[in-house]
């Protein structure tokens, strides 16, 4: 029986939510589509979503999940998009009782793997951070797990971001789980203290001390303006966190499970 290909590209993951996931995730899947990629994204689990229709129904989905359609160009059906997304802003396995439904992860894991057979790569944004429960005995870790992407794992710079980002790294190397690149993302303007400049100067420096793993900065970017210099860096993140994941022996090469 001949087995299936692994599937290129990255999960992205966070230390919280609101560290910008989406921003990198947006910037990652452009900078592949203006190479020539034919680039799949998704949104496997979201909350806080919108009515959209498809086809003659109607459903739920996430502002995150329209903003990775438009960076990428897709135009896969929400269903497989983000399979997953609930109204209320919860935590998802909160959203979920509330809605009284179930999240399969089976069924998002078909609509993986449909998307992979559509794309050359694809880019998988994460839900909060990867310890967030999608179902009783299931957190966002198990999800990554199934689809066997490496990990990027989006950080603040602030004070706190040293546990938070550790955490996470034990979490995911526990788990089996690859990381092949941080992201520090200057999601907020500069604070004005003193001692909150110099925790976000000096926190990259300690975690590059403490860890192993490839990281990088994306500076404060208000969309307006320094479009050319936000495109350079996730280019150099897409450059040198592929190369990090192919030494890591994970999903980026185009081969045969082994």
């Amino acid at each position: 029986m001949r087995r299936a290909k692994r599937v290129r590209g990255f999960f992205i993951t966070g230390t919280d939510t609101g560290v910008g996931k989406t921003v990198v995730a947006c910037a990652l899947a452009a900078w592949y589509r203006r190479r020539g990629y034919d680039v799949g994204v998704m949104k496997p689990v979201a909350t806080g979503g919108h009515r959209m229709r498809q086809g003659n129904a109607r459903r739920w989905v996430s502002d995150d999940a329209r903003q990775l359609v438009r960076a990428a160009g897709a135009r896969d059906p929400w269903s497989l998009v983000n399979p997953v997304c609930f109204h209320e802003p919860l935590a998802p396995l909160t959203a979920a009782l509330r809605a009284r439904q179930v999240i399969r992860l089976r069924t998002i894991t078909e609509a993986f793997h449909r998307l992979a057979a559509r794309h050359d790569l694809l880019i998988v944004e994460g839900v909060g951070g990867l310890l967030v429960p999608l179902t009783p005995t299931a957190t966002v870790a198990d999800l990554a797990r199934r689809f066997e992407l490496p990990l990027l794992l989006v950080a603040r710079p602030g004070l706190g971001t040293l546990n938070h980002t550790l955490l996470t790294l034990h979490a995911a190397t526990t788990m089996g789980l690859a990381v092949c690149g941080i992201v520090i993302n200057h999601a907020q303007k500069p604070p004005r203290g003193t001692m909150a400049r110099l925790a976000q100067r000096t926190n990259p420096e300690i975690l590059r001390r403490l860890t192993r793993v490839p990281l990088w900065m994306l500076p404060f970017h208000t969309g307006r303006g320094n479009h050319e210099m936000f495109s350079h860096m996730a280019a150099k993140i897409v450059r040198e966190a592929a190369a990090a994941s192919e030494h890591l022996g994970s999903t980026l090469a185009d081969q045969a499970r082994g």
